[in-house]
């Protein structure tokens, strides 16, 4: 911990001078592009994400996702300093937190949303799950994690259903609820969960925001046959398109989870999709597979993260194999059958 701290105080000026703009052109003008991930914003975190606005439109351009996108596809574009702004689940918060301060300050995002879970008034069934077991007494959720054979924190419980068949799951959440049978939502749980309905995305400004999909129900998706993860990916954006009256040509991977057959029927369906894998965006990205970078807690943790020699992707060869390059660095990354995503986002998706 001391350790940390340490190189925390040490990166602190470095940080601050990303932040003013006096330090990083170089990396700022290098070629490649950047993608943030954020989930929700509840109203405690409106003057960060305020914050976070106006630093990115000072030191970068922002523009619309499909921007970004088209360029990498195009393989001869350098990127001159874009930035995309893009959220996930399609949280009733982006719209009333986020959305205004965006409009305020002239800045474009995608917002990622599931519309079968509009349809039924549903959370995310991860922030369900979670919720409800951290109602649950420490020997409540300990006998309950004996029972479906997992260890008893929320976290590796949460974890373990990821992992599972979509029927195997569906009986865990099924278990859960009866475990928790008195669980009413509290409003500060409301609040960060509920999903935004379909008259306030028809409200959004298509100028401001643009919406992508985020599958049917937020599934893992390599867990489910092929024929169930198809209509997860395809038939959300016929809803969407039909609901919203506008275009869904991008789509986000929940939970960061890919498998071959899913990245193919996704290349078949949209224009463009974003996973969770942390890099910056090189010329010659894979459209389907942009990376981003996870909006951490504080301006001066981003300024860094912003200016941070991430790794690129760029195009998938027919070995199944990836280039990735960084400044004059290029490493080979092989990638599995399903990537997994890092542990910025567990606490979220």
């Amino acid at each position: 911990m001391f350790v940390l701290k340490v190189r925390a105080l040490r990166a602190a000026p470095l940080a601050l001078a990303y932040w003013l703009g006096v330090a990083g052109s170089d990396r700022r003008n290098n070629g490649c592009a950047r993608i943030l991930m954020l989930h929700s914003v509840a109203r405690r975190d409106a003057r960060l994400f305020e914050r976070v606005v106006r630093y990115v439109k000072r030191s970068f351009d922002i523009v619309p996702l499909h921007s970004i996108a088209a360029d990498a596809a195009a393989g001869d574009v350098r990127f001159r300093r874009q930035l995309a702004i893009t959220f996930d689940d399609g949280l009733r918060n982006n719209v009333d937190t986020a959305y205004p301060i965006l409009q305020a300050h002239g800045a474009t995002a995608t917002f990622f949303v599931c519309p079968e879970l509009i349809d039924q008034g549903r959370w995310l069934w991860n922030h369900e799950a979670r919720q409800r077991l951290w109602r649950l007494p420490p020997e409540a959720r300990q006998e309950l994690a004996s029972e479906l054979g997992c260890d008893a924190e929320v976290e590796s419980i949460i974890h373990w259903m990821k992992t599972l068949p979509l029927y195997a799951r569906t009986q865990a959440e099924a278990r859960i609820r009866a475990a928790t049978a008195g669980f009413v939502p509290r409003p500060a749980e409301r609040h960060q969960f509920d999903l935004a309905g379909w008259d306030e995305l028809r409200r959004l400004d298509p100028g401001v925001v643009t919406i992508g999909s985020h599958t049917l129900t937020h599934p893992i998706l390599p867990t489910l046959i092929e024929a169930e993860a198809g209509r997860e990916i395809a038939e959300s954006r016929r809803i969407l398109e039909a609901r919203l009256q506008r275009p869904v040509e991008t789509f986000a991977y929940p939970n960061g989870n890919i498998s071959a057959p899913v990245l193919d029927c996704v290349r078949k369906t949209y224009r463009a999709a974003v996973s969770t894998d942390k890099g910056q965006v090189a010329p010659g990205a894979d459209p389907h597979m942009l990376p981003r970078i996870n909006v951490p807690g504080s301006v001066l943790k981003l300024a860094v993260a912003l200016h941070r020699d991430h790794f690129t992707v760029t195009p998938t060869s027919t070995s199944g194999s990836q280039v990735a390059s960084c400044g004059n660095t290029v490493i080979r990354a092989m990638h599995s059958t399903i990537m997994k995503k890092n542990g910025n986002e567990a606490s979220a998706t």
